[in-house]
């Protein structure tokens, strides 16, 4: 065995067997306790288990890819997080209200709350479920490429597509959310020291000398590479879809399930605030990323896959140690967001899909929740075997489906004649114009805006015309909400009475 799979192996084994001990440590692992951490995370593990959502391997792989193949079009993941911050402040505060005074865990328990209609849950879990599945279709195809550097390309894609799936099983069962919460302080420490450590010595490691070195080699080799398109201006990168793409994954963010759901662990409105005005600052490191792609481009502009590109250029120019140590921080942040997803998926199933009406008990439906999971990973593993895509154009393909539903939670707690109906159609045309080929492959010969985008205004409308048509729910379900000026006594949440729409 090689000394970078042995390195890697000890971290990653290390490091999930410690956190899934100590969040067990005195805890019943319930589905409150699996789900959203008991409720009690202070700034602290919220700002890590934030961290871990925004610092997948999107932002490790994806980011170089992009810098890689296209330069300028991938700078939008800069502004990604700062600006969806400027939404979430407004925003999560509310969700983490009607989480706290209604009992809910989930997306779905949310919509219940909010509009008294068990299947507008149940419809909104299922777009959750099938958007969250090519989300870790992206987290394995990251930890593929880790697995095939670690053996040096002895592992066919396959084979490391299955491995990377299994590490995802085993941390899954036997992690919380709290596990996945201290993982990911781990995650964090390895990301922040191996990327500026590379930054710091890739232009010594690679004999291209120092940073502006770097950059006044790309001026001179791809002097377009930081002005749109980028690159490669057939692929359609402007400025538009510069714009477009920004404000559809601001939107989508706070929409993924995952998002929605880990806001539910804070402890109090206040540390919901906070997150919010400091989690921006972790995207500084995205600069050290790109500069890092820009490297592998200079030095190994051949690669067949562009995902390859940090990890590749680490594999030929640094020591095994490094590689291996490199490897673990590259595995772990594949798993440590994966595991939240999947927590996710598999509490949406529990809760709002799988016979959403029954009075089970918590073993029952975690036990549920845990069979999803699975099928969730044996899904995205077979999307992986058969997929060449870019991590970010995978990404961004996802969040064109789950952006659709962002119209219809963003308006539940703003405007109070929003009705089941309303978010239902709106949501189900926003799907149809992404999810149908020929309408996307059609509006991309006339426009370069982001399809998703174009999708996620004519949902708003749809939503805003059928709302006005259909009745308003009750004020009881309206406060969940938007509360009275007069603080609303909770309501039951998930399991309040039902209404004619269930």
């Amino acid at each position: 065995m090689s000394t970078a799979i042995a390195i890697a192996l000890f971290v990653v084994a290390a490091t999930t067997g410690a956190t899934t001990a100590l969040s067990r440590r005195r805890r019943r692992l319930d589905l409150t306790e699996w789900a959203v951490g008991g409720r009690n995370f202070g700034s602290f593990l919220l700002w890590f288990l934030s961290a871990g959502e925004i610092y997948t391997t999107f932002a490790f792989l994806g980011a170089a890819g992009w810098a890689y193949q296209h330069g300028a079009p991938g700078f939008y993941v800069i502004a990604n997080a700062p600006l969806g911050y400027v939404l979430g402040y407004w925003l999560l505060p509310r969700i983490w209200r009607a989480g706290k005074d209604h009992g809910v865990l989930s997306q779905g328990d949310y919509l219940h709350a909010r509009f008294g209609s068990r299947w507008l849950a149940t419809v909104v879990a299922i777009i959750g479920v099938l958007a969250l599945i090519p989300y870790v279709q992206v987290q394995l195809t990251g930890l593929a490429t880790i697995v095939k550097v670690l053996f040096r390309g002895e592992a066919s894609s396959p084979a490391a597509v299955w491995i990377g799936a299994a590490l995802l099983v085993v941390f899954t069962f036997t992690a919380g959310l709290r596990s996945s919460a201290l993982a990911s302080i781990v995650k964090d420490i390895l990301v922040l020291g191996t990327v500026i450590v590379v930054f710091v010595t890739i232009g010594a490691a690679t004999g291209l000398g120092g940073i502006a070195d770097i950059f006044h080699r790309m001026n001179r080799l791809h002097p377009s590479y930081a002005n749109l398109p980028g690159m490669q201006p057939a692929s359609g990168h402007t400025a538009v879809w510069f714009m477009s793409a920004l404000l559809l994954t601001n939107i989508g963010y706070w929409m993924w399930p995952h998002s929605f759901q880990a806001n539910l662990s804070a402890k109090d409105v206040d540390t919901v605030r906070r997150n919010a005005v400091f989690q921006p600052l972790y995207t500084l490191s995205y600069f050290f990323i790109f500069v890092i792609g820009f490297a592998a481009l200079l030095t190994l502009p051949h690669l067949t896959s562009s995902n390859d590109a940090l990890v590749s250029v680490v594999a030929t120019y640094y020591p095994q140690w490094f590689v291996g140590l490199l490897g673990a921080t590259g595995v772990l942040v594949a798993l440590v967001p994966s595991v939240v997803m999947l927590l996710t998926l598999g509490t949406s199933v529990a809760r709002n899909i799988y016979r959403p009406a029954a009075r089970l008990d918590d073993r029952h439906r975690l036990w549920v929740g845990r069979v999803a999971t699975l099928l969730g990973v044996l899904a995205a593993t077979f999307l992986t075997l058969g997929s060449s895509q870019t991590i970010v154009n995978l990404l961004l393909t996802a969040y064109s489906g789950i952006a659709q539903i962002g119209p219809g939670i963003i308006a539940s707690l703003a405007w109070r004649r929003t009705t089941a109906w309303g978010v239902a159609a709106g949501s189900i045309v926003g799907l149809l114009l992404v999810g149908i080929p020929q309408v996307s492959t059609w509006w991309r010969h006339i426009s370069t805006t982001e399809v998703g985008f174009v999708a996620m205004l004519v949902n708003t409308v749809v939503l805003v015309v059928v709302s006005l048509l259909t009745r308003a729910p009750s004020r009881s379900h309206i406060t969940v909400g938007i509360p009275d000026i007069q603080h609303a006594t909770p309501t039951s949440g998930p399991s309040a009475p039902a209404t004619a729409d269930d």
